[in-house]
């Protein structure tokens, strides 16, 4: 949700006016006396890009610049305005932006955790980490065309992996058919031909090849778990990290407002709430 907003913030920064009677030097995109200059523009380009796709980027956002101008323009002139429900929602995002930064500027960057911390999350929130259904820890490879010597190396090997680095298939992977250690997932999830295969192999054991309409799969099956059963610490440490980061910046964000609410006159009424 926050970066929908952001792309959005970005956005209004660029459908923004500056009217001058002197050209700007840096100008990029004119509507009558109104102006995109180059540093405007930049705002809704992401710095990691390369550079021909920031050019891309930026000759789409110049034509929407324009088009939204002009329409905006042409509303402006007919009297169309926005709703006060919209004008608040405006003033509140901007509040919501200073209040962003101000908290980022005063809060820790980096809250340490102890093991201890974490271990005990884990004994105190026992039931949050039960698997709801079976699970399988399984590596998996999509090899897209028959190859029989490789086909002859898997058989033969007792690490998937090995054979997967062996043959750089780790830079062939994507977010639909990922090649490598997937960790855990629900047996469930995955497509019913893996899911066969999977009931029928031992632990340790890696499939025969499984012909689909993407190329062939293999699995090896590293382990499986059923449904209620606890999951390892280990597995979810990094996650409980996370929630322990969260709770105290939590904590010291509520610091910092109970301390600058002793700075201000505060009355609410709730009676006419309802």
């Amino acid at each position: 949700m926050k970066n929908l907003i952001k792309v959005a913030f970005f956005s209004t920064i660029l459908f923004a006016c500056n009217q001058s009677n002197d050209l700007p030097t840096d100008l990029v995109a004119q509507v009558n006396d109104t102006y995109l200059v180059r540093d405007q523009l930049n705002y809704g380009v992401p710095a990691e890009l390369a550079d021909d796709t920031k050019l891309s980027m930026k000759k789409m956002l110049i034509k929407q610049w324009v088009e939204n101008e002009i329409i905006y323009q042409t509303a402006l002139n007919e009297g169309v305005n926005l709703s006060e429900s919209e004008e608040f929602q405006i003033e509140n995002y901007k509040k919501s932006l200073l209040v962003q930064h101000y908290l980022d500027a005063k809060l820790n960057k980096n809250y340490l955790v102890s093991q201890k911390e974490i271990e005990d999350y884990y004994k105190d929130n026992s039931k949050e980490f039960v698997r709801s259904q079976d699970e399988v820890h399984i590596i998996h490879l999509l090899i897209e065309n028959r190859d029989n010597a490789i086909f002859n190396e898997i058989r033969e090997s007792n690490d998937l992996n090995e054979i997967i680095k062996k043959y750089y298939f780790d830079t062939r992977s994507t977010f639909e058919s990922p090649n490598g250690d997937i960790g855990y997932v629900a047996l469930e999830s995955l497509p019913a031909l893996i899911q066969n295969a999977l009931k029928r192999l031992k632990t340790g054991a890696i499939s025969a090849p499984l012909q689909s309409d993407q190329g062939f799969h293999f699995v090896q099956l590293l382990d499986s778990q059923k449904a209620g059963s606890q999951i390892d610490l280990e597995i979810v440490k990094d996650e409980i990290e996370r929630r322990l980061k969260w709770k105290k910046r939590e904590q010291e964000r509520q610091r910092i407002v109970d301390e600058l609410k002793e700075k201000f006159q505060v009355q609410t009424y709730l009676s006419k709430v309802q």
